[in-house]
């Protein structure tokens, strides 16, 4: 289409180059300057991944690849600027390219090829690199934050953070590679109502950020003001629009596998038990775990409105005259012992037996995100402006087969309202942007 060229989502790479540890280090006549070269590049964020990823395709009709001795070690840095009169960075910053996935000549002649890399954030790399094995005793997100500034020199940013109720604890680190450390802390942590936490980071900066679930969906949508708009008949008729409009065009909408009630229940997020033996006093307990309790926590706490229905699951769902959260799809076992650490708590333990379900709650509310996935394709503009990105609320607006955009009751419940962003991938290719943004929600409309 002709509109996806507007200057609304263009950009311009104002900087690519290469540095090799085997070309005697980082300065400017060490350097490949590859900017030219760039056929595709990809960028990958997931509230599931502490640092961005992504892929860089390169023709190559001079033979620097080989050249370089390739090895794997190779830094490359990349600026991004939008083509506008002033281009003013975007974005600026260094990956590691960790490997050639792909080599493919590119013309007859056999006279160039386009090689595909995989490039990774630095810090992701020093991780690897190292372990480590230390005991904790501050609250989990608090240690956290230590191990990524010790060990990795990277800042957390934890405005998108609610405090864990895990608290008194000591933990020993047993060799963990450092974000791999960080993600089992995480894992354990939730807040008050059982919402888990992420470790995640963003391209619009080179932070780690920390967040969790509740907080999220506490935010304004950043494009309230213009949501997103999806209509088959509408992707048509771009062109009359202004260009700010096309910009919130969506241009592909889909799902796979929506409301799978199945895999929820399989899983455990509908309804299990959680039996814990502790090994110091001999005394076994067992705890129910039912979905519908964490939904009402999630609604007694304005997590999902009251004004809003749930579209997670259905709580009058029976099988054999029997509701299906009342059965146990699931059992857990756990093996604890209290007194280990004195008056601390170790990773599992808990004061209170019906405090272990925090750990369930937990889990259902990821298999509830998992739930309600769609995959969502838009022009880049938008992200680049607003520097939206993983864990904010996006609002999109979808017109149901018969609908009218002139109602807001044409709208299709299930795949309009606010959703999370849960993972983005940002491809760069012939100065054209797009995202593809994994989106969820807990309600419905």
């Amino acid at each position: 289409m002709s509109t996806q060229n507007d200057n609304q989502s263009q950009y311009k790479i104002t900087q690519a180059y290469i540095v090799s540890e085997g070309m005697g280090g980082d300065d400017e006549g060490n350097r490949i300057n590859v900017n030219s070269s760039i056929v595709e590049l990809v960028f990958f964020e997931s509230l599931e991944k502490p640092y961005i990823s992504g892929q860089i395709a390169l023709s190559d009709d001079q033979g620097f690849v080989d050249g370089m001795g390739f090895s794997g070690t190779e830094r490359i840095f990349i600026e991004i600027a939008s083509e506008d009169k002033t281009l003013v960075p975007v974005m600026s910053r260094s990956f590691i390219m960790t490997s050639i996935d792909q080599v493919i000549k590119s013309n007859d002649a056999g006279k160039a090829s386009v090689y595909l890399f995989t490039i990774m954030d630095e810090h992701a790399f020093v991780s690897k690199s190292k372990k480590i094995s230390r005991t904790v005793t501050d609250t989990l997100e608090k240690e956290i934050q230590k191990i990524c500034g010790q060990d990795l020199g990277k800042d957390i940013d934890i405005s998108y953070l609610h405090p864990s109720v895990q608290n008194n604890m000591k933990v020993i680190i047993p060799y963990l590679h450092p974000l791999e450390a960080c993600e089992w802390l995480r894992d354990r942590a939730t807040t008050t109502n059982g919402c888990p936490l992420f470790l995640y980071a963003s391209i619009h900066d080179t932070n780690i950020r920390l967040g969790s679930l509740d907080k999220m969906l506490e935010q304004d949508p950043w494009n309230d003001q213009i949501p997103y708009l999806y209509s088959p008949s509408n992707v048509k008729q771009t062109e009359a629009k202004s260009p700010l409009h096309r910009t919130f065009q969506i241009q592909t909408m889909r799902a796979a596998k929506l409301q799978n009630t199945l895999t929820q229940m399989m899983a455990g997020g509908v309804g299990a038990t959680y039996n814990n033996t502790n090994l110091n006093t001999g005394q076994i307990g067992s705890t129910h775990y039912s979905v519908t309790k964490t939904l009402e926590k999630l609604e007694k706490t304005g997590i999902i409105p009251s004004e809003k229905e749930q579209n997670v699951y259905p709580k009058e769902f029976k099988l054999e005259d029997q509701l299906v959260h009342e059965r146990d799809s699931k059992i857990y076992h756990q093996i604890t012992s209290t007194g280990v650490y004195g008056t601390y708590k170790s990773y599992h333990d808990e004061v209170k037996q019906n405090s272990f379900t925090n750990k369930l709650d937990n889990m259902g509310i990821r298999n509830m995100l998992y739930k309600n996935q769609f995959e969502v394709t838009v022009p880049g503009a938008g992200f680049i402006v607003s520097k939206a990105s993983v864990g904010d609320i996006v609002t999109i607006n979808t017109l149901s087969d018969d609908g009218d955009t002139e109602t807001t009751q044409a709208f299709d419940s299930l795949r309009s309202g606010d959703f999370l962003i849960y993972n983005t991938r940002h491809t760069f290719k012939n100065t054209r942007h797009d995202v593809v943004m994994s989106v969820c929600k807990l309600t419905r409309g």
